[in-house]
């Protein structure tokens, strides 16, 4: 299981444990949480005892939590594990300490593999591998189109059901890599749901920790940085691992980079974030655009005036 083979282990649901969690030092009886977390119309009596209610929107995200190691059961009551809370103290904002912890735990291989999440990294590259310029249908997993360019391998991705394919994308969007557009509120319009791989948010995420000794760098060194923080991008090790996986093999050799990371590096060229230029003779990227493209030899970080 994973939290895209769990589908109800959405982002909601796992950070409202979490939150639920982050100001109760000693923890809380699960009975309470689990009263707090289920509504009584969506409530089901359990087996033997009258006294037992429970429904799987809050037992299977329970069981992701503990598999992930946000939360610990100690003698019937839930706690968060000292690695989820981090830092974290009652009275700050619990949602950046859970996304940073779920960042740290999916994009690092060896807690991915630990914590059984190692699908999603591979499903995440492939995504960013494809082109926001022809958005995906919500509502129809991408199965066919995976099997043509990695044939059994994409068994891998958890994505062949519509369930396991939105969830994914439900956390590719709360993680910073995707967009969501279309038919959120009409049921009857839910078929015209698109996504699109975007990953602005994140890359963006990463800028301090990318520019932490130096405000201007060459483009490898920018994407090394990069990839070593979420290592589906660009030179990184998962992304290297799906290509791999290819029926066609890709090549590196005209340095052209993904129609997705070139859009959202120029989008943060257009917010005042970044600057990037191309130096004649200067080791160079080619930022594609589907159109047009551009070379780019260094890219810095905008610092505000």
């Amino acid at each position: 299981m994973s939290i895209i083979s769990t589908w109800e282990a959405v982002p909601s649901r796992l950070f409202s444990i979490y939150s639920t969690l982050f100001d109760s030092e000693y923890g809380e009886k699960k009975s309470r949480i689990e009263a707090w977390a289920t509504p009584p119309s969506l409530r089901k009596q359990g087996m033997g005892d009258a006294s037992v209610l429970t429904t799987e929107l809050f037992r299977q995200p329970l069981a992701e939590a503990l598999r992930l190691g946000l939360v610990e059961e100690i003698d019937d009551r839930l706690r968060l594990t000292t690695a989820a809370r981090s830092t974290g103290k009652k009275g700050q904002d619990s949602e950046d300490y859970f996304l940073a912890y779920m960042r740290h735990t999916l994009f690092d291989s060896a807690r991915a593999a630990e914590t059984k999440q190692a699908g999603f990294m591979i499903a995440l590259s492939w995504f960013l591998s494809s082109s926001p310029l022809r958005p995906m249908n919500f509502s129809k997993e991408p199965i066919n189109e995976l099997r043509a360019q990695i044939g059994e391998n994409a068994s891998q991705m958890e994505i062949s059901v519509v369930a396991g394919w939105q969830s994914f994308l439900y956390w590719a969007r709360y993680l910073g890599f995707a967009t969501i557009v279309g038919g959120a509120n009409d049921a009857e319009d839910s078929s015209s749901r698109r996504v699109i791989p975007d990953p602005i948010k994140a890359i963006e995420s990463a800028l301090p920790s990318i520019f932490a000794e130096a405000n201007d760098l060459p483009v490898e060194q920018f994407l090394s940085r990069l990839s070593a923080i979420f290592p589906v991008f660009e030179t990184g090790s998962v992304r290297k691992e799906f290509d791999g996986m290819r029926l066609t093999p890709v090549t590196d050799s005209d340095k052209r980079l993904s129609i997705t990371t070139s859009l959202a590096l120029q989008r943060l060229v257009d917010r005042q974030r970044l600057t990037i230029v191309n130096i004649a003779d200067a080791n160079a990227r080619i930022l594609d655009f589907g159109a047009r493209e551009r070379r780019v030899s260094r890219v810095a970080l905008k610092v505000e005036t």
